[in-house]
């Protein structure tokens, strides 16, 4: 049994630590849900632009990527918010 410093007891195991969130994960989930737009649609004009770069089909696969990008963003928001 440990005592109040947390010093091993005769068992040899320290006692267990209370959990402390130091950061609410109320805010936590309110951060995923607001970076995950701008990261993908990062993504998604990244990935359209290099595609087009390589196929010579500028403005239009970009857009393409774009439109995914947004779809599956807000997508994973309605998923996130079902689990708050």
């Amino acid at each position: 049994m440990a005592d109040s410093n947390g010093d091993p007891g005769p068992t040899g195991s320290p006692a267990p630590r209370p959990h402390v969130d130091l950061i609410p994960r109320e805010f936590l989930r309110i951060i995923a849900i607001w970076s995950l737009v701008p990261s993908y649609l990062l993504a998604g004009g990244l990935l359209g632009y290099l595609v087009d770069r390589f196929t010579g089909l500028f403005p239009y696969i970009t857009g393409v990527g774009l439109l995914v990008a947004l779809a599956m963003a807000v997508r994973d928001i309605y998923r996130l918010h079902g689990e708050l």
